[in-house]
């Protein structure tokens, strides 16, 4: 189980719907759990709309734990996104039965519905401080942190790193998303250090974005990098 986890708005979820868009076409079965709640942009993105059966639904028994599975259609075969929705997290908060679930969940992708990988696109949190999507970061077999070149992506990688080293989560390689080149180089080598190995760098820009919403645009540097980095690494 795969994980995709830092700071909000670093281009998490843009990594989580190109995984969606090549996975298929590696042969990968793909699921994807939405944990953006409140900000459910991958749910948006691969299905439309924002869905009566998701996340929360399950986990307080108003849905079955096969309609919270929605199968996607690519032009290569179907991925699984299990999706989020706004408002879902006080949903969950209220109920507290969220660990059993979310494990169940796993199970039953994994052995009933077959998948090869679950990625999940987690939310910007503190694990000193959020108890549920630490709980859910716990379960993960590899974390895959997804920075920008600003402080506060730097502290909340760190944040990561040690909670994970304190809960036995494998670590993958990072991945910066470069905004500015002329500190390139610098930025590489401290969450290099942090991490324990070199990060990737996807030179993020408008076509990426573009390309990774609708197929349409440039294939250009930013494309090639996160497309290696995903399939190199997330779904290596």
């Amino acid at each position: 189980m795969h994980c995709l986890s830092q700071k909000g708005g670093v281009g998490k979820s843009t990594l989580t719907m190109l995984a969606a868009r090549v996975a298929p076409a590696l042969g990968i079965r793909l699921a994807i759990i939405d944990l953006a709640m409140g900000n459910p942009s991958t749910s948006l993105n691969l299905l439309g709309g924002l869905p009566s059966h998701t996340l929360a639904t399950y986990v307080i028994g108003a849905s079955r734990i096969s309609e919270v599975v929605h199968v996607v259609p690519t032009r290569y075969g179907p991925i699984y996104l299990v999706p989020s929705g706004r408002g879902d997290l006080a949903l969950i908060n209220e109920d507290g039965g969220f660990g059993e679930k979310f494990n169940s969940l796993i199970n039953y992708l994994i052995d009933r519905v077959g998948v090869d990988h679950v990625l999940i696109d987690f939310p910007s949190f503190e694990p000193s401080l959020d108890e549920l999507f630490s709980n859910a970061l716990e379960r993960c077999d590899v974390m895959y942190p997804v920075g920008i070149q600003d402080l506060g992506s730097l502290m909340a990688l760190r944040n990561l790193l040690i909670f994970a080293r304190k809960s036995s989560v494998g670590v993958g390689r990072p991945v910066i998303n470069m905004f500015r080149e002329s500190l390139g180089r610098q930025w590489v080598s401290v969450v290099g250090k942090l991490a324990g190995s070199e990060p990737g760098v996807v030179h993020y820009d408008p076509w990426l974005i573009r390309w990774v919403h609708d197929g349409v645009g440039q294939y250009g540097i930013g494309v090639r990098e996160a497309l290696t980095y995903v399939i190199r690494d997330v779904l290596g």
